[in-house]
Formats: C-alpha cells, structure tokens, sequence
C-alpha cells in the first residue's frame, strides 16, 4: 500500500473522523434528534420510501417472540430440526466472531458445536404462522410478506417451514411421491445469490434426503431435465432463468413444468416486485397453479412494493419484527465530512485516508481485513477503484453489471468466505470491493467489519441494505459515509438517529 500520499493519515485508534457537528439552526430539530424515546420515523430524501404494516396486525407476532426460545417449541418434524441446527452452526456467521474481535476469546472448534442455537425473532414468527394448520381448506393459497432488519436470519425463517412441509408431505405420502415434477422454488434477483442460496439448501437437503436443484447461467438443460425426472425438491433460480425453460422443447409449457410447485418464496421482493423486475416475476407465479404458500422476502418494504403486493395479494400476511427498518445495533455509524480540512472537497481523499486508518487500527490481528465500498453509479464504481488502486496502492476489485458473472462470483468469494489467517509475521493485509448496493444486495458477507458509503444513499432502503452488509447478526461492524456541506440536514443526524435506534422512513 501506497502510504506517501499528500495529505496526512491517522490510525482509527487516535483520529477522530471529521464529522459534522450536532447543532442546528432549529432547537425543535435538534430535541427531536436527539430524543431517545422518539420513535417518528426518519426521513432520508425528499420523501418517505419506507413502509410499515399496521401496528395491529402484527403486535400479536411481536409479543410472541418472548414466549419461545428454542427450536424444540416451533415443532418442527424432527430431521429438518436437526439439520436446520447443524447448518446453522456449520455455515452462518456465529463462526466470524471468531474473526472480527480482538476482544473476545476465540471459540475451539467443540466449542462452536455445542453452542446452544436459538431462533431469532423472524425465524420464531415466520415458522409459526407459516406452518399454522389451515382449519377449512387445506389447498387454501396463503401469500405472507416477511420484512426483517438485515442479517436477522431470514433465509433460515423461509427454509425452515418449506422444508418442514416437503418432509410432512413425504411422510404422509409414504413412498408415492411421483418423479418428474418440481416442489418448490425459491426466487432471487442476482446469479450470485442464486449461488449462495443454492449452496445452503444443498447442504440442508443432504442431510434431509431431499433433490435441491440451481438453474443458472452455469446450468444446463440436458442437467435441469435429468435431475426433474428425478424429482427436484427444492429450485433455486432467477425469474428470467426459470422462463427461459419455455424455449426448450422437452418443456411443453412452462405451466405443465411447474404444475407440482406448492411453495414459492421470492427472496429480495422488494427488488423482484419493482417495475424492473415485476412482468417475468408475476408471469413465473401465474403458471405456478398448484400454489399453497408463496413468501415475499425482504429486509425493508418500500412504500411502492407495498402498493404492488397489497394489489397482487391483498389478503396478504404481514411478518415484521420490531426492528424493521432500523439499522442494526451492532453498528457503529459515523458521517466524514470530506469538505474540511485536509480534504478540502476531495471525496476520494477521504476515502483513501479512512481505509488507511481502517487498514492501521489493529483491529482483526492475525487477520486479512476486507472493506466493502458503495457508490450510487456504475460508472462511479469503475473510476473510484482505478484511483484508489493506481494513486493509493490498494488491493481493490470493482464488480458491476458488465462483468460476467464468474468474473463477478470469483471478485466478491474472498468477501463471502471467511477472512484468511495471515501468515507468522505477516505484515496486516486489506481487499477492498467497489461496488453499487444491487449486486450486492442480499449476500452474506461473512465477517466484515467494515462498510464506506462513498456516496449519500439516494432513499432509506438503499442505506438500511448497504449499512446491512456489516454488523449481521448482532455481531459488530462500522459504517463510515462520505458527506461533504452540500448534503442536507438529515444526513447530518443520522449517526445520532442509528444511537438512538430510531426507525427509518
């Protein structure tokens, strides 16, 4: 790393990150920013981007959450018990707190496995209504919207009861369960988090006996068409992946292909039911004709998706948790203002001297650090990390929509997996990822410590998803975003808004 730049650089442990100061022009501004107990949602923007489902509707959900405490009470059939909590501990971030303090004891590997696993409130919510016995018709279709604060564990709430119900039906079907048909699909945006959530569903059909199946850009038909005779239990796809089946011929008609799906969760809903995405999403739930349960996952509900759903399915199920739309406790927020001094306007210098004090604070000993950069523009992305690399010598990759997506896959792996151990004597290393927050919306990074937002989120659903990257799993993270004295005033308060837990709107 480059460290003869021409401004001065400080360690995270002595500087204090310029930031700007909390007084306003408003007393009454200042009082309602500086109320803990205030709970009126804060407004990023010109307008409220964010909704919340009526307090009534889910207040029994929330009190509920208190009563239960293990898995053993949600009863579920007990093999997926077992294996929800094996992949749990095997897979999920628990195992990077191991990286990521330098305070706490590091875990041995017993350890880790005899933790006792406890569902997180969404999984407590989401497990009990959805798996409620329908008391008139059995074949009644049920649409739930779950919303949960980022790195709540919501992929294990939708997993959870789909796999509960493809293991009762087995178990009530004997051995009849006919071949040549699909159960379930499970819906993502991105090719990535096809292959993430792909990944642990294998893991969990493994050990359930169940056929997971990915259909993606690396997938081909003469694959896909064995492994349908096969039976698959569980698809994971993109939306226009699945309706590009309808050119094979073998297919016949993408309403026959799909016509045993009675569970289907589309993850990330809230960028798979926007006007981008809405006509291929809608059209794969029209030729799903056998649907009984169909999940909207998200962690925030923009206030134009909640128009859509309450549209498409207006009996839908609100499940929230009480921590919607705020960001996450575990993370520490901080505003750099980069129009002061030694700045003096220059964003990118900001940038460079916060990953040098990030890069020297000794935080993560033994540990290669990672950094995840966001930007509003592409274009932005592509310049910002080709000055950092060539000015400021840093290891960076810069992923954006015009990259293949193994080229995409293989840039943001080390930011997936767990930090590498640096070598005895190793001088500390960093890698840091430029990217806009749609490629990286919904993968679990594991352990990262730090997030730059490089530019101002334009709503609060791009800050809760960005600031979401870090901080996952009450386990601890910072968040540092670039200002400069054009921004408004809301930018100002917003650390102060994330100490006090205050709602976004």
């Amino acid at each position: 790393m480059n460290r003869n730049i021409s401004f001065r650089l400080k360690s995270c442990t002595n500087v204090r990150f310029a930031s700007y100061n909390a007084s306003s022009k408003s007393f009454q501004k200042r009082k309602q920013l500086e109320t803990p107990t205030a709970d009126i949602p804060y407004k990023i923007g010109s307008y409220a981007s964010l909704k919340l489902p009526e307090e009534e509707k889910v207040s029994g959900l929330h009190r509920l959450v208190g009563q239960i405490d293990s898995f053993a009470q949600l009863k579920l059939v007990a093999p997926v018990r077992d294996a929800l909590i094996k992949q749990i501990k095997q897979s999920t971030v628990l195992r990077s707190q191991n990286f990521i303090s330098s305070t706490k004891k590091v875990k041995t590997e017993e350890e880790m496995n005899g933790l006792i696993i406890r569902p997180t409130p969404i999984q407590v919510e989401t497990i009990k209504v959805v798996n409620s016995i329908r008391r008139t018709n059995r074949n009644e279709l049920k649409v739930f919207t779950l919303a949960a604060e980022t790195g709540s564990g919501k992929t294990w709430a939708y997993l959870a009861p789909l796999f509960h119900k493809l293991k009762t039906e087995e178990l009530e079907s004997g051995t009849r369960m006919e071949k040549s048909q699909i159960r379930s699909v499970v819906l993502v945006p991105t090719h990535e988090l096809v292959y993430q959530v792909a990944e642990v569903v294998a893991s969990v059909c493994k050990d359930l006996d169940l056929n997971a199946y990915r259909w993606d850009v690396d997938s081909n038909f003469k694959d896909f068409m064995g492994a349908y005779r096969n039976k698959i239990d569980v698809l994971v796809t993109t939306p226009a992946k699945l309706m590009s089946l309808e050119k094979y011929d073998d297919v016949g008609s993408l309403k026959s292909l799909l016509a045993g799906v009675k569970f289907c969760v589309i993850d990330e809903a809230d960028t798979l039911m926007d006007k981008s995405w809405i006509n291929d999403t809608h059209a794969v739930l029209k030729n799903m004709r056998s649907l009984k349960d169909v999940l909207f996952v998200s962690a925030t509900i923009p206030s134009e998706f909640n128009k859509v759903t309450k549209k498409f399915f207006p009996d839908s199920i609100p499940i929230t948790t009480p921590s919607l739309h705020r960001i996450p406790k575990a993370i520490e927020f901080r505003n750099i203002n980069a129009s002061v001094p030694p700045y003096k306007g220059s964003k990118i210098k900001a940038l460079a001297q916060a990953l040098y004090a990030i890069h020297s604070d000794g935080t993560e000993l033994g540990y290669e650090k990672r950094v995840i950069v966001f930007c509003n523009e592409k274009k932005e992305c592509i310049k910002i990390s080709q000055r950092l690399e060539t000015e400021f010598g840093h290891d960076v990759s810069c992923i954006s929509s015009e990259d293949a997506v193994d080229v995409r896959r293989s840039k943001i792996l080390p930011f997936l997996q767990y930090p590498q151990l640096l070598e005895k004597n190793q001088k500390q290393t960093m890698k840091v990822l430029v990217c806009t927050d749609l490629l990286a919306r919904g993968l679990n990074f594991s352990g990262i410590r730090n997030v730059i937002l490089y530019d101002v989120p334009k709503t609060s659903v791009d800050l809760v998803h960005r600031a979401g990257r870090t901080g996952r799993m009450n386990q601890g993270g910072r968040v540092f975003m670039i200002v400069t004295d054009k921004d408004n005033s809301h930018v100002k308060g917003l650390p102060t808004v994330v100490r006090y837990k205050r709602r976004l709107a």
